[in-house]
């Protein structure tokens, strides 16, 4: 007894406490670890809660913008048919034009074939329709001679002879053709407004179906459908089981109308299926027909519950394991307690070591998490700032507010990740590549209208190489020098427009490949003086009122700013040729260049081809778009070891890659490779660690941190290739 008693003495005067001390320790011990029990159970369920929460807005904000998406792309679908339609429907006027039922009916064969030609090659369009004042089809683009058929008892007739000017009719069965259809009849009307008749255009429902499916392949929990203003359904996809005809007034689609007859997305249950859904709709332009698109919130409740078994599998499993350790360890405190006499001194150092080692542990653990935070965070800026770029380079209208906002955004994500790791960042624009085949037809009406559309010809090389410039300018551009032909010209003079390709071989700054837009008129002419100022601001040969002389002025201006050029060419007494020149874009011209007989071209310094090395695919996206839309022709590999294969069999002009890579090759660690086995080939790194920017510029490599703008890219590549 006496032993044991001088053995406690001496540990608790080495340790400092009395003889009951070490006991209440192993208390405080068990208490603590059953509170951490308590602490990992609360905190998984937590994180599973947070959790939940974010994925439930995450995939109710990403259903609202799939819904808006649809709508969009198939309102622009809709917006084009019925332009079309319209535009058909005036060539129909236009034929007959001074023409009454008798008039009509004796020209029923000639009408036929102009209806007939008039269509062919319009797929959504089944036919188009001469009515007669009294309802009797009076000419048919499908039948000669077509049979007797009145359809004054159809409810679009009734609302035209009534005095509306334009009626879509709900879906119904052609009684000639005997398929489904639904139809835009515009009145034909007298000058003193008396109704003549109404024009007839048969639409295809399966062509919009056609579209909404492929825009749409499987997804079952998400329609598209074409319904009229007092909820007619015309088209929808998917087809329903059973087919409802009309949307009641008191849906939420019918409701949301009411309230904003433009667009609008809300949510609520639909009366077709009695599920609840996010309904977008737009109003296609000029007509009373809306696109619609609903998403099932019961899919996002199936996804939401996918998502939260597996993140509660990931989460409860670890956490579960982690609670057997803190059970085992209450377990062993207790066993502990017994033999705590003899390896005290052992127990508080392995406690010391041990927290030593958790506080390195956890300060290494930061410091990664912090870096990697940090990269990922410029990804996701890089994604966003690219994004935007592209954008501006499209130049998407009404959505500048939105863009600054969002670039405010990104400079405060910036100052975020400089706090963190001291990393500094950059950022602009470009013009958009267009075909004039494609783009000039689409600008006739805002072209020629001003001027008088039956004046003008218009010759569109349909072999036309695309060219990449501001679309809003050129516009601007060829509607000052169209005006100026109209004001040079007689009032029967006509005005030409033409396309064609044009090769420079000369030398100097006017050699290459050119797209050259003439606009040609019949007016008095030039003199050569006259000629030689015509493009000097504020020149001008009207009138006082009539003109400021800054029109051709932009015209150059605009080419000089595209790349291009502009010339005049004009006799007095004979006319006057207004050209444009603007550099061709890369993708097309390519095919003159067989010829073997060519003049040797100092080589241009852009287009580049680039090889881009980035593992995370939504930045290389990005990127790729980014330098793609100014000229180069960008190859994008996702790691180290494929960019050597493609270099040991073509080499670009300059490689971009990222710094941080999988695979266990570095973006520096590849450059010094390519250094070795290229000299010459000039390599670019980015990277969002601060770490390794600073070890690439130790090692005297080129780089950029993300996120980086078209400029900052443009300027290490004018300062890389030569």
């Amino acid at each position: 007894m006496d032993k044991h008693a001088n053995t406690d003495s001496q540990w608790a005067a080495i340790e400092g406490s009395g003889p009951g001390h070490p006991r209440i320790g192993f208390d405080i011990q068990r208490r603590l670890l059953q509170a951490l029990l308590i602490l990992c159970v609360l905190t998984s369920l937590a994180l599973l809660l947070v959790l939940g929460i974010v994925q439930w807005r995450d995939l109710h904000t990403q259903a609202f913008l799939a819904a808006e998406r649809a709508t969009v792309v198939a309102k622009e679908h809709a917006d084009k048919v019925f332009e079309l339609d319209t535009s058909l429907t005036g060539r129909v006027g236009d034929l007959l034009a001074g023409m009454n039922d008798d008039d009509i009916h004796a020209r029923q064969h000639m009408i036929h074939l102009k209806l007939r030609q008039m269509i062919a090659g319009l797929p959504q369009i089944t036919a188009v329709a001469v009515i007669g004042k009294n309802g009797d089809v009076l000419a048919h683009s499908r039948d000669y001679p077509f049979p007797p058929l009145s359809v004054a008892d159809r409810e679009y007739f009734i609302a035209l002879k009534q005095g509306k000017q334009e009626s879509i009719s709900s879906v119904v069965v052609g009684r000639q053709m005997q398929r489904q259809v639904f139809t835009d009849g515009v009145a034909r009307r007298a000058e003193n407004g008396s109704f003549l008749g109404v024009i007839l255009v048969s639409l295809d429902p399966g062509y919009f179906l056609s579209f909404y499916q492929e825009m749409l392949p499987g997804e079952m929990h998400q329609s598209l459908s074409l319904v009229r203003e007092d909820g007619a359904i015309l088209v929808r996809y998917p087809k329903m089981v059973n087919d409802v005809p009309n949307v009641s007034a008191s849906s939420p689609l019918m409701r949301g109308i009411g309230a904003n007859a433009l667009a609008g997305t809300t949510t609520g249950i639909s009366p077709l299926d009695g599920e609840r859904k996010i309904i977008s709709y737009r109003r296609v332009a000029n007509h009373d027909v809306y696109v619609v698109s609903a998403r099932s919130l019961s899919h996002i409740w199936r996804a939401w519950l996918s998502y939260m078994v597996l993140a509660g599998t990931l989460l409860l499993v670890p956490g579960s394991i982690l609670c057997g350790i803190i059970i085992f360890a209450i377990r062993r405190v207790k066993d502990q307690k017994i033999a705590w006499q003899y390896w005290r001194r052992e127990l508080a150092l392995r406690h010391k070591v041990e927290s030593d080692l958790r506080e390195s542990q956890k300060f290494e653990a930061l410091g990664k998490l912090l870096g990697r935070v940090a990269h990922d965070f410029n990804n996701c800026l890089m994604v966003v700032t690219t994004g935007i770029q592209i954008i501006r380079l499209k130049r998407v209208p009404g959505v500048e507010k939105q863009l600054e906002a969002i670039e405010r955004s990104i400079k405060s994500g910036e100052q975020l990740t400089r706090q963190l790791l001291g990393v500094s960042r950059r950022q602009p624009l470009k013009p958009e590549i267009f075909s004039l085949q494609m783009k000039i037809p689409e600008w006739q009406l805002l072209l020629f209208n001003p001027i008088g559309a039956a004046r003008c010809y218009v010759d569109v090389d349909t072999e036309t190489w695309p060219v990449c410039v501001d679309a809003v300018e050129m516009q601007l551009a060829l509607i000052n020098i169209l005006l100026n032909a109209r004001d040079a010209s007689p009032p029967d003079g006509s005005i030409t427009l033409r396309t064609e390709n044009i090769l420079r071989r000369s030398a100097g700054p006017r050699q290459g490949y050119f797209v050259c837009i003439s606009i040609t008129d019949q007016g008095g002419g030039m003199s050569e003086e006259t000629r030689k100022q015509a493009f000097d601001p504020l020149f001008t040969t009207k009138e006082a009122g009539k003109g400021t002389g800054l029109g051709l002025s932009q015209v150059e201006n605009f080419a000089k700013a595209a790349g291009g050029y502009a010339e005049i060419e004009s006799a007095v007494g004979i006319g006057t040729k207004v050209s444009i020149y603007l550099p061709a874009a890369e993708s097309a011209m390519l095919a003159e260049r067989d010829e073997g007989s060519l003049v040797a071209a100092a080589p241009p310094l852009k287009p580049l081809s680039i090889l881009l090395v980035e593992d995370n695919t939504d930045v290389a996206d990005g990127i790729v778009t980014l330098l793609e839309t100014a000229g180069h022709a960008v190859t994008h590999l996702t790691g180290a070891a494929d960019a050597e294969d493609f270099l040991s069999q073509r080499q670009p002009d300059v490689v971009i890659s990222d710094i941080h890579m999988p695979g266990g090759i570095t973006g520096i660690e590849l450059a010094k490779k390519l250094n070795l086995r290229f000299p010459a080939l000039p390599v670019i790194l980015i990277s969002g660690y601060a770490e390794d920017l600073q070890a690439a510029i130790k090692d005297g490599f080129s780089v950029i941190s993300k996120p980086f703008t078209l400029d900052s890219i443009n300027r290490q590549l004018a300062a890389k290739v030569r």
